[in-house]
């Protein structure tokens, strides 16, 4: 997962790159068989590799697999320093890294071979591929096509979060779709989304009848030798050689977790190594075709290549005047030249594919720290040799903008306190925040006071919670090691017009407001036996309304208006679901009902059960 100012940096980087496996390569240098403009690249990389060595120590990046191939050659398949730090092992260019988003192109991919076939359009309606497809805005799911998941204009933001290490089924997350907000009208601009490429990749299956992971096996791994390419950490942790996730914490590099992200696979699940992703490379760079077999049509694969949407924003550096993005790739001008790139962000690595089609070259470029920088600035470098362009010292660049970056987030940290409201308190005692708090999209927080202090449970991820000010707390420590840290975020709790507390409000996307996450009442206040004995007749003003229970749940019946629904809150009473302020609060006498408060923000009524 990476942000989208990032992708921006990233998409003006690389090229791309394309390589036989270890004894291939090794059988060409032998015989010396590189093309002349081959050759002569080759030649302008003499002292390449000192360079990136030199990297390694400057960025504090554990290590690095760099793969570089033109006309159709390789020239470099390298790993670079250690792919386990602690037991100095070293990169080589079979190591297995995560490659987080360059996943896309391979579901681009697997769905231009699709339209090849007459299976799927890509303007087709996903309602026809999906019937139960629905999101927020009605307007965008009744009019959502292929295209539209493909190249981020659907008006999503990220919502990363709400996925991020759940244990959701794809089919349930689906479901989710219809409650999370919009940033933007549909179509209007450009916003980076990984829940509509599993989308995309669930309409797939829905064609097909084969899951995501078969299709990309069928259609890419298996036409291509790509052995050494997986789906699952579980199946690459069974190679012999693959890469550890580093952070920087605290000045020092640290392991991180492994994150699973099977769960939306078609975005960002995929797992390969520079050997393997050379040979998706080069049959990208030859129009779709690898060892005289067309895989698509060269007509398809230009269409993917081919820009769709503007990615809005000043642009990021000179060379670099506008950004767009395709179908899986990033298209853009760099320094004069047509550039296809896309790069990746799993937790813990940093990942970069970029092409350069019309002068058929391609850089590959796997690190295993988390969000680095060099693997873009290392792309530029290899590229600008590789033109004979006038240097631009990429290098030197990267690490002033790497070093900068640290100092900015030192001093953000020092200037957080100047916000906070000193000599407050809260408004409830700490164990009246605890409870469960549940969104319809992002499902459950668990909020728990234990060694009195309070404690939060999101998607397995706990943490720590010190107050802040008034109803406000911050998350001070995380139980894991995270992509983007959520420690210094404000939660903010909010009381109904009782003063319970009601509402936890938290800040997970910043494209739409806070998501608000309404508490639940106690399981027992929920439960089909205590719930039975409020059900009945009541006279209100000589009019009947009854109390039933319906599913599991209360419900009041008025003459004359919708059915509406109780939501338990404490011990008898409750809330009337889409009615704020509005509460039915039962008067128990010897376990019976002896009269019912309808609290309205305008004053109370009483009703009588009628004998």
């Amino acid at each position: 997962m990476i942000q989208k100012s990032v992708f921006v940096v990233c998409s003006l980087l690389a090229c791309c790159a394309s390589i036989p496996d270890r004894a291939e390569a090794g059988i060409f240098d032998w015989f010396n068989t590189l093309t002349p403009k081959a050759q002569r690249a080759k030649d302008t990389l003499q002292d390449f590799d000192e360079l990136v060595e030199k990297a390694l120590k400057e960025y504090e990046v554990p290590g690095i697999a760099i793969g570089i191939v033109v006309d159709g050659q390789v020239i470099l398949a390298k790993g670079y320093g250690f792919r386990d730090l602690e037991k100095k092992k070293a990169v080589t260019a079979d190591t297995i890294f995560p490659i987080g988003s360059l996943t896309k192109a391979m579901t681009c991919f697997v769905a231009g071979t699709l339209v090849d076939e007459g299976a799927m359009k890509w303007d087709e309606l996903v309602l026809d591929l999906l019937p139960d497809f629905r999101l927020y805005d009605t307007y965008a799911y009744q009019h959502m096509t292929m295209r539209d998941l493909l190249t981020h204009r659907s008006g999503m933001p990220r919502h990363d979060f709400m996925w991020y290490n759940s244990d959701l089924t794809r089919s349930e997350l689906f479901r989710r779709l219809r409650y999370l907000e919009p940033a933007s009208e549909f179509r209007e601009r450009y916003h980076y989304n990984n829940l509509m490429y599993f989308t995309a990749g669930y309409a797939m299956e829905e064609i097909t009848g084969k899951s995501w992971e078969t299709l990309v096996s069928e259609r890419i791994f298996k036409p291509l030798g790509m052995k050494n390419s997986y789906f699952t950490l579980a199946d690459m942790q069974k190679s012999s050689d693959y890469s550890f996730p580093y952070l920087q914490k605290d000045d020092q590099l640290v392991r991180m977790g492994f994150r699973d992200f099977t769960l939306v696979g078609p975005a960002v699940s995929i797992n390969s190594s520079v050997n393997d992703l050379n040979r998706w490379v080069e049959m990208l760079l030859n129009h779709g075709v690898y060892k005289e077999t067309s895989l698509i049509n060269g007509s398809t694969l230009q269409e993917m290549f081919s820009p769709q949407v503007v990615v809005s924003g000043t642009p990021e550096h000179k060379e670099a005047f506008l950004s767009t993005y395709g179908l899986g790739w990033g298209v853009l001008s760099y320094r004069g030249h047509y550039s296809v790139s896309h790069d990746g962000g799993p937790d813990g690595f940093t990942t970069v594919i970029s092409l350069l089609p019309n002068e058929g070259i391609g850089v590959v470029v796997l690190g295993n720290k988390n969000l680095s920088t060099l693997p873009r600035f290392i792309s530029l470098e290899a590229i600008d040799r590789i033109l004979e362009l006038a240097p631009l010292n990429w290098y030197a660049e990267g690490l002033d903008t790497y070093l900068k970056a640290k100092e900015s987030l030192k001093a953000l940290k020092s200037k957080e306190d100047l916000s906070r409201k000193k000599n407050t308190v809260p408004s409830h005692a700490l164990e009246d925040y605890a409870g469960e708090y549940e969104h319809p999209g992002y499902g459950t927080i668990a909020i728990e006071f234990e060694d009195g202090q309070l404690k939060s449970t999101y998607n397995k991820i706990r943490s720590t919670l010190d107050h802040w000010h008034y109803d406000v707390f911050t998350v001070s420590k995380e139980s894991e090691d995270l992509i983007f840290s959520r420690v210094g975020t404000k939660l903010t709790f909010r009381t109904n017009y009782n003063g319970d507390i009601d509402e936890l409000i938290v800040p997970f996307e910043a494209g739409v407001d806070d998501i608000v996450f309404k508490k639940k009442a106690s399981g027992q206040f929920a439960a089909a036996s205590y719930l039975k004995k409020f059900a009945g007749l009541y006279e209100i003003y000589g009019i009947t309304v009854e109390i039933a229970l319906r599913d599991q749940g209360l419900i009041a019946i008025i003459p004359g208006q919708p059915i509406f629904e109780l939501i338990p809150n404490v011990e008898n009473e409750f809330n009337v679901k889409s009615k704020t302020g509005y509460t039915v609060r039962f008067v128990m006498s010897e376990g019976a009902v002896q009269e019912v408060l309808l609290v309205q923000p305008y004053g109370a009524f009483t009703a009588k059960p009628k004998r």
